[in-house]
């Protein structure tokens, strides 16, 4: 059996991982080899049935099956090297693969068939009104074509700082370079990325290139392909009926975009979050040769090709949209120089931060300028004063749902470095896996580059690319200064006595009020954070004893 007579990438791939391992150990372990046996039996079951749900281009949902597959062929692969005493435990776990792979086999037999189905009444559905629609299109291509961006596109802010070169390298990289056809700009909330998008709708050279073959299209966190397949077949002026499933909309998908092939083509799907590569595959999937595709989100999509990082402003950009925002249309308004550094500083180069601050400073006197700053060196986060901002930033935290609890905790755990220094992986393997049981340091390294597919983090790693040893030495993690003022909020939410995470910022010899009285019988926390000048660490430590502090706390102390 080879690769090529499974041809279905990810899942064709996981596939032939899991029959070469069977077969492999099969013929060199003779422990477990009835159940091998049965395990290839089961494969040679499912090989006919991937072919033909390709043959129908139905690959929606199969992600989890490739995944079983190739955890499938992990535990076959150790299952070679385990002695007796364990033949107990890797015979069950066997039994529950084989199991599993025939629910697999069950689901894809049923699959199959009800794509076939629904693929011929699509197609019957298509064929009733493409008369009407080709109709249409003639008349249409017998006006005067007019050079102009569609009108669903949204204007950009009359006023943008810091992404001229952005622009610039998005215009190279989507109408000079040939190899990319779909682009994920992506950054963390509030960076910037909707209008940037907006600001290259508007660029002339695009518009001159893509004329009035350019579609906007607000997907957010649930997106609907329905909706979105009506509202681009709207914006040309035809009406489709209502589609029974998913399947149809696809196909009345693939059939705009073969009507449109004849003339560049660009789409911008804005705000798409984890869970919409369906959707993604489906655009990837149906594009042509000149058709362009640009999606903002706070997550990479690594699988579509390597994506554009929006970085913050600069500190003379974020000075210059400051003032704007802090100045009032007439101007009448004054900006003061000392305070509004202090300010745009804590704003660590987030243009909505940037912006919501300067327009709640707008026409106040100075003493109200400086007790926020005076707010903030005493503790107070930004996040405290601005409920838009911290419902904009929070909102990448709620899309870490309860299976990926620990990647929150992990992003959590990061708010306990110090501001603006890189983080050794090191010392995350050391200290997860003691809070989490994260024994592999495989597993931190994974949930690292998760946090940095969805902008909350960033790995970097120093050896030459290509280089593997095993070790993790040279990998380290920075945090966006407005994320980490994220993490120290929402770890500080809770009751004292309650928080998994503590956060002491001590000037002088001056120690926070709660930790000298002494009132807290007991506190759990697991992660102790010491920002410190010169004062002598001993002092604290008596006080930290002193309260109970968890044996297994971790001071960081900087």
């Amino acid at each position: 059996m080879s690769l090529a007579s499974v041809g279905m990438g990810a899942l064709g791939t996981s596939f032939q991982m899991l029959f070469d391992a069977v077969k492999s150990v099969q013929e060199e372990n003779t422990m477990f080899q009835h159940l091998l046996g049965d395990i290839k039996s089961t494969l040679n079951s499912l090989q006919p049935l991937i072919k033909d749900i390709e043959k129908y281009n139905s690959k929606e949902g199969l992600e989890n099956y490739a995944i079983q597959m190739e955890e499938g062929a992990k535990l076959v692969q150790k299952c070679s090297k385990v002695g007796v005493w364990r033949k107990h435990t890797y015979t069950k776990k066997l039994s529950q693969l084989d199991k599993s792979l025939r629910r697999v086999f069950d689901v894809l037999k049923r699959q199959g068939m009800r794509d076939a189905r629904e693929t011929l009444v699509s197609l019957r559905s298509i064929q009733t009104v493409l008369s009407r629609i080709e109709e249409s299109l003639k008349i249409k291509n017998n006006q005067p074509e007019m050079v102009k961006c569609s009108s669903a596109v949204p204007e950009a802010p009359s006023v943008t700082v810091g992404l001229d070169l952005p622009l610039k390298e998005l215009k190279m990289k989507l109408l000079k370079d040939e190899q990319v056809s779909m682009l994920v700009l992506t950054a963390a909330g509030g960076c910037g990325k909707t209008t940037l998008a907006k600001m290259f709708c508007q660029d002339q050279e695009v518009k001159d290139t893509f004329k009035n073959n350019i579609f906007f299209v607000n997907v957010s966190k649930k997106p609907n392909l329905d909706l979105i397949v009506h509202e681009l077949y709207q914006r040309k002026g035809f009406e489709l009926p209502a589609f029974e499933n998913e399947v149809m909309a696809a196909n009345w998908l693939q059939q705009f975009l073969k009507e449109s092939r004849q003339n560049p083509l660009l789409f911008v799907l804005d705000d798409v979050w984890s869970g919409s590569e369906s959707l993604l595959e489906k655009f990837d999937q149906f594009k042509f040769s000149n058709c362009k595709i640009l999606v903002t989100s706070r997550f990479a999509f690594p699988r579509f090709g390597s994506p554009y990082h929006l970085a913050p402003l600069n500190d003379e950009d974020a000075m210059a949209l400051f003032q704007y925002s802090a100045s009032s249309e007439d101007k009448s308004s004054y900006t003061y120089e000392d305070p509004s550094r202090k300010i745009i500083k804590r704003c660590k180069g987030c243009p909505l931060a940037i912006a919501l601050v300067g327009r709640s400073l707008r026409g106040q006197p100075i003493e109200i300028w400086h007790k926020r700053v005076v707010e903030w060196c005493k503790g107070s986060s930004i996040l405290d004063s601005d409920k838009d901002l911290l419902a904009c930033l929070q909102s990448s935290l709620d899309a870490l749902d309860k299976e990926k609890a620990i990647i929150k905790e992990c992003f959590l755990d990061l708010g306990s470095f110090p501001e603006d220094q890189r983080i050794a992986a090191a010392t995350l393997i050391d200290m997860w896996a003691e809070l989490y049981g994260l024994d592999e340091e495989i597993l931190t390294i994974a949930n690292l580059h998760e946090l940095t597919t969805r902008s909350l983090a960033n790995l970097v790693v120093t050896r030459h690319e290509g280089e593997t040893d095993g070790y993790y030495a040279e990998h380290f993690v920075t945090l966006h200064g407005m994320l980490r003022e994220l993490a120290i909020h929402q770890a500080s939410q809770d009751p004292i006595e309650h928080r998994k995470r503590l956060f002491l910022n001590i000037c002088g010899n001056k120690l926070p009020k709660w930790l000298t009285e002494q009132k807290y019988q007991a506190i759990k926390a697991g992660l102790l954070s010491i920002s410190t000048g010169s004062i002598n660490l001993s002092l604290v430590n008596t006080y930290t004893l002193g309260t109970h502090v968890c044996t297994h706390t971790h001071a960081l102390s900087y």
